[in-house]
């Protein structure tokens, strides 16, 4: 259960959005987006790529939806993509190469109800597809989606010469929709890779190597990192910790070469349900691998460090967090630091959040943004934990929903990532997420912050405590798999979105007019008063978002804050036309 949080709520003024900091939300009537991935377009612009999927209220009607977004947040295009060869496409990852964007996901192209793996080569500039081809699994094939597709520039077939190319991760099943359910359902992962026109040069499958009882099957591929050797693989492999215990969902870290040889495994289990790796980082500097995981019995997240040459675990600088008085915060996302070579910072949502608008009423967050900065060597937090509060109800049922369950046990986007502006203007951290509007629609969430991690809208901070990991090792296994491809037809159709600022939505929180409102003298020592002839009902907040007191103040009768100690305050006005909250300072 979640404790309750009484966040204070502020805004930052316009000008940030002209120095690449932003909030902006994007949709339509009716639409309910879904599954939403993000990248930088490295074509000297700025701008970046969201792709999701697009439904209806009732999940009735589903498209494959692509927006290319400026650095300030505004949508250049959107276009959703239809197939004549299948009557649903759901793209769950891209990738940008300069003026190319590289979709995958599935597409239902063996008849409804089936899924096979595509991948689209969709033009940057102008949202058109270039060429897309299917790849299935097996014959007669099985089910299969990519989850996760990156750029490569390795040498694919040992010939010695640099094979540009693409490289998927994700899963084949012989059921639809996910179950993993041993007795009666097979899922593997499976690595793709191919050439940079889309011609297959191997593919492997991924299955556990342990001792299991059957019951339950969690083999997926989830993530793909490169390093200067091989590429290691993220996401789950089914074991158990022990003998006689029932199966679990383990931490799968698997590394494979260029080729798609095996290297090493050093996949775990953590917890008594479910762990899994979501993203990993491979840093230059010590030759190791940073992995990100999730684990369901402490309910937040970790990382473990892997020497990439032997997969050796650095245990020195391994942990994993908790905060038993805040539960369901899970990442997503392992990137760089703005701030210090010597830091990572993580990205992800929360499961659920509640606070308090100006005017006292609840509001709820679900998936819920958020960042956190980390010492590489210790794991020691750097900063506060940051999350981005915005009122958000998952649409459901639907099978990817991150919240059916505890957590995601599969499917984890890419929803961040760090850029620096082409135009001097700084480095940046980007996030995408979602927003259910006043009217009940989820639209999409896009959110940029400097170093400060200071968004437009509001937040909340806290601290995390470290602990040391532990683990259980089990094993996974890889090898090479029959395929087969195929060209397939994408058609790009335009969209026109309506883009708004955080606050358009939530008047409720906020009224522009209550920006009118001054405190003075701000800071203060003793007395404050407000820009208002006639009185206006205060509520005093503490910097954590505490009631302190409350009453009524204009500028002929003050609020007393001598008694206050020093440090940051919140002052929520409202009268019969607006409401606002403004930042007191206390000398």
């Amino acid at each position: 259960m979640k404790t309750k949080l009484y966040i204070a709520i502020f805004f930052l003024t316009l000008s940030l959005t002209a120095f690449g900091q932003f909030q902006m939300n994007s949709g339509g009537a009716n639409e309910y987006y879904h599954d939403l991935n993000t990248d930088i377009i490295n074509d000297n612009s700025n701008d970046f790529v969201i792709a999701g999927n697009l439904f209806d209220a009732n999940f009735s009607t589903q498209l494959m939806v692509l927006f290319r977004k400026s650095q300030n947040g505004t949508t250049v295009w959107e276009h959703n993509y239809v197939s004549p060869g299948g009557p649903i496409v759901r793209v769950l990852d891209v990738v940008n190469y300069f003026d190319k964007i590289f979709a995958t996901g599935y597409i239902e192209l063996n008849g409804p109800g089936t899924r096979t793996t595509f991948i689209a080569d969709i033009n940057a500039v102008n949202g058109l597809v270039t060429n897309a081809f299917f790849y299935d699994v097996l014959t007669p094939p099985m089910n299969s989606q990519g989850l996760k597709i990156i750029v490569s520039n390795s040498d694919a077939d040992g010939d010695g010469v640099a094979d540009l190319g693409l490289v998927v991760g994700g899963y084949f099943s012989n059921c639809v929709p996910i179950n993993t359910n041993g007795s009666t359902c097979t899922n593997l992962g499976f690595v793709l890779r191919t050439d940079f026109n889309l011609n297959t040069i191997w593919m492997i499958e991924l299955d556990n190597n342990n001792t299991t009882t059957g019951n339950f099957d969690y083999d997926f591929i989830n993530g793909i990192t490169e390093t200067p050797t091989g590429f290691f693989l993220t996401g789950s492999v089914v074991g158990i910790p022990m003998a006689g215990v029932p199966d679990q969902q383990g931490v799968l870290a698997h590394k494979i070469d260029f080729m798609g040889n095996f290297v090493w495994d050093g996949s775990y289990i953590f917890g008594n349900a479910n762990d899994l790796s979501v993203d990993a980082y491979y840093d230059t500097a010590s030759s190791q691998i940073f992995m990100l995981a999730n684990y369901s019995q402490t309910h937040y997240f970790g990382v473990t460090v892997y020497n990439d040459a032997t997969g050796v675990i650095n245990n020195a600088s391994s942990w994993y967090v908790t905060d038993f008085n805040d539960l369901n915060t899970y990442a997503f996302k392992l990137t760089e630091s703005i701030t210090n070579p010597a830091n990572l910072v993580i990205s992800g949502y929360d499961r659920d959040q509640v606070w308090q608008d100006a005017l006292g009423n609840p509001v709820t967050g679900q998936s819920n943004i958020f960042i956190y900065e980390f010492d590489k060597s210790t794991g020691a937090q750097v900063g506060q934990y940051t999350q981005y509060l915005v009122p958000h109800i998952e649409h459901s049922p639907e099978e990817l929903n991150f919240w059916s369950l505890q957590m995601p046990l599969i499917y984890y986007p890419d929803m961040s990532y760090q850029y620096t502006n082409n135009d001097g203007t700084g480095t940046f951290y980007f996030h995408v997420g979602y927003r259910t509007i006043p009217s009940g629609e989820t639209w999409v969430e896009s959110l940029s912050t400097n170093a400060t991690l200071q968004n437009v809208c509001i937040n909340l901070r806290k601290t995390l405590t470290l602990n040391p990991l532990l683990y259980t090792p089990i094993v996974a296994t890889s090898g090479f798999v029959p395929y087969s491809e195929g060209p397939i037809v994408l058609n790009a159709n335009p969209m026109t979105p309506i883009d708004r600022d955080c606050d358009d939505t939530i008047l409720s929180i906020i009224n522009p007019q209550g920006n009118l409102w001054k405190l003075y003298p701000n800071p203060c020592n003793e007395l404050v008063y407000v820009t208002s002839e006639t009185e206006v009902a205060y509520t005093l907040f503490d910097e954590m978002g505490r009631k302190i007191n409350s009453g009524s103040v204009s500028r002929d009768k003050p609020i007393q804050v001598s008694h206050l100690s020093k440090g940051i305050y919140f002052v929520s006005l409202i009268n019969a036309n607006s409401s606002g909250t403004i930042k007191l300072v206390k000398d």
